[in-house]
């Protein structure tokens, strides 16, 4: 996506990034509606080379901005929302909503109430929701369940939602019990969800996962004569965040997964579920970067290159110690052993967790440089925060030639408009 030339400058869709930094001032998010397309196309295609039908629902928590829900609905796929305004968004955004899920949790009975007539499809974090719903007179003819299966898995320690250890979904021991409770409570219709983790990069995984599913569908409820439209296997579709891992296997994985629900789905009493899956990361995060100026260099216990994006801006590698490859802009990529030229990449907020994870070797870095912090596209400004008072970034959308503000800077106001009775002076 980002492409260089002889003199080691970077552009996206042909646009000079450094004349972007320049207009827009950074930190500065930049995304490709053409690499948003080019990731869908291509999942779809696997799906469909394997799958007479399937469900993809994009994860709408991996980018908010509504530009870009709108560039991603138009491909014709559903949503997965988790709050409601998410699903006000997506609804907005023109995304069918019976294609489209609700999965929340811990819910409150006005996000339960605003799911429901909205017309999404329910995906139930605990059955015993089944009884709030009812009691409160809005149960759904529609309901799916997530279910727990005991493990997870994930490229950090936060992001796996599977296990004993995960607040998400309920042991998968109760699966009976759930669907009993809402065949009793009148729920006619059915689905079944399993999201045990994030960014998983290994093919296999996700036949296992599928695996799980099936076996718990057979022990729980093959014989309680319901029919199930669709298994949901989560997102988790990976993508490689340093040089040394190699790209997810698309086509393996779903090879690997069809063959599960071949093996499968003849020897149950189910009826014929479509595969649902909701990546958000595999769409996006590619499509993103974002730009940082260096603002301080600094040679103490360690090497310091402190930048304008800090963990206000891009959260993960402070709450995740998540690695994102960067490249300076008009520079080569530049490898060294020597001690000096090794540098940690740090914010300007006031914590000592604003700091990018490992050394980077960078040839004599010096304020004003431009930093690229590729893979932004995902969970980078929709986890952005005022935290230290600090404005939150524009974000740019590139599609084809043509560029687009789809949200303008914060300005120090707006920070403050909120709070009554006081102007800023």
């Amino acid at each position: 996506m980002l492409k260089k030339n002889d003199s080691n400058y970077y552009s996206m869709n042909d646009i000079s990034l450094a004349e972007l930094a320049d207009k827009y001032q950074t930190p500065l998010y930049v995304y490709s509606a053409d690499q948003i397309r080019k990731n869908i196309q291509h999942l779809q295609s696997v799906l469909a080379k394997y799958f007479d039908s399937y469900r993809i629902q994009y994860a709408v928590k991996a980018n908010t901005n509504p530009h870009v829900l709108k560039i991603v609905k138009e491909t014709g796929i559903g949503a997965d929302c988790s709050s409601p305004l998410e699903l006000r968004l997506a609804k907005q955004a023109g995304f069918p909503m019976d294609r489209s899920t609700y999965t929340g949790n811990y819910e409150s009975p006005e996000d339960f109430k605003r799911a429901v007539e909205s017309g999404v499809n329910l995906n139930l974090d605990d059955y015993h929701r089944i009884t709030d719903l009812k009691e409160m007179g809005i149960l759904p003819e529609f309901v799916s369940f997530r279910i727990n299966p005991g493990i997870g898995r994930g490229g950090f320690e936060q992001i796996v939602t599977g296990g004993a250890d995960a607040k998400f979904g309920f042991p998968y021991e109760e699966t009976r019990k759930a669907y009993q409770t809402a065949i009793e409570a009148g729920v006619k219709r059915f689905g079944i969800h399993m999201m045990t983790g994030s960014n998983i990069l290994e093919p296999f995984y996700f036949a296992e996962i599928t695996q799980k599913i099936f076996t718990i569908i057979e022990n729980s409820i093959n014989d309680l004569g319901i029919e199930l439209e669709f298994i949901n296997i989560g997102g988790g579709l990976g993508v490689p965040y340093t040089k040394e891992e190699e790209a997810l296997d698309l086509d393996q994985s779903f090879k690997m997964v069809s063959e599960v629900f071949k093996k499968n789905l003849p020897n149950l009493n189910i009826g014929n579920p479509e595969i649902a899956l909701e990546p958000g990361r595999y769409l996006v995060a590619n499509s993103g970067v974002l730009l940082s100026k260096v603002t301080h260099v600094k040679r103490s216990y360690r090497n310091y290159v402190g930048i304008d994006a800090g963990m206000s801006t891009l959260l993960r590698p402070a709450m995740y110690k998540a690695f994102h490859d960067v490249k300076m802009d008009g520079q080569e990529d530049f490898l060294s052993n020597e001690p000096s030229d090794h540098y940690r990449i740090c914010g300007q907020i006031c914590e000592n967790s604003d700091i990018h994870p490992l050394d980077r070797s960078f040839n004599q870095p010096k304020a004003g440089d431009l930093m690229l912090i590729e893979n932004a596209g995902a969970y980078g400004f929709t986890m952005s925060s005022n935290y230290n008072n600090r404005v939150r970034p524009a974000e740019i959308l590139l599609d084809g030639s043509s560029e687009k503000v789809i949200r303008v800077r914060e300005t120090e106001e707006d920070v403050l408009k909120n709070v009554p009775d006081f102007e800023l002076k």
